[in-house]
């Protein structure tokens, strides 16, 4: 594993990153047309996403892949320090998702890799995790890598109503009732993003039928 500069993560690792996706905003579609298979996950914010970081690694080595990048966005770090970092994927799961005396990401390379706003993504451009600062990620991948991970995951596909419930406790702590989460102008358009007009417009009816 090692670091690297602005420089180096623009000439080596960013043409993976925009095969998966297009640009760093997880509220603007930054999915690739290329990527296929596309989800929300909930709760992403490096405390509560273990199980589906080492459901990703093992996915991505049981399709073949070898290395990955982690790239923090610019309102994620201070500008004195390192970016981005290389990690092969034989040493991602120990430096992740070990106990906190043998994680080697951070004390290794001075890089803090639980932080919202950040990315992990594959070294050849076969997937993706963009986190947000919300708490939720946005998963990208070929079908089968996707279906790799619901095998190991299995609430992958309710975990974008965990979204909507952290939503809606949002909007009722700021005195909104009821809580529209439609308010966030974002959220009908990144959910057709992710999982297109129909399956989008039956998430969005079935919250606005709970209690």
């Amino acid at each position: 594993m090692h670091t690297l500069t602005e420089d180096e993560f623009h000439l080596e690792a960013e043409p993976f990153l925009r095969k998966i996706f297009v640009h760093d905003n997880p509220f603007k579609e930054p999915f690739s047309s290329q990527v296929i298979g596309r989800t929300i996950i909930y709760p992403c914010d490096g405390k509560n996403d273990l199980l589906l970081i080492d459901s990703l690694i093992n996915a991505a080595v049981n399709l073949g892949d070898t290395g990955s990048y982690i790239s923090l966005l610019p309102t994620g770090y201070p500008s004195d320090q390192f970016s981005h970092c290389y990690i092969s994927l034989s040493e991602f799961l120990e430096g992740y998702s070990g106990t906190e005396e043998d994680r080697l990401i951070g004390p290794r390379l001075g890089i803090n890799p639980y932080t919202s706003d950040s990315l992990i993504y594959s070294a050849q451009g076969k997937w993706g995790l963009m986190k947000s600062h919300e708490r939720f990620g946005l998963l990208g991948g070929s079908l089968e890598f996707i279906e790799e991970i619901r095998g190991s995951v299995p609430d992958l596909d309710k975990q974008v109503y965990g979204l909507f419930k952290r939503l809606r406790d949002l909007l009722l702590a700021c005195g909104v009732n009821p809580p529209d989460i439609t308010r966030n102008k974002w959220l009908p358009t990144l959910l057709t993003h992710v999982y297109g007009s129909q399956v989008a417009e039956k998430l969005l009816l079935e919250e606005r039928e709970l209690p």
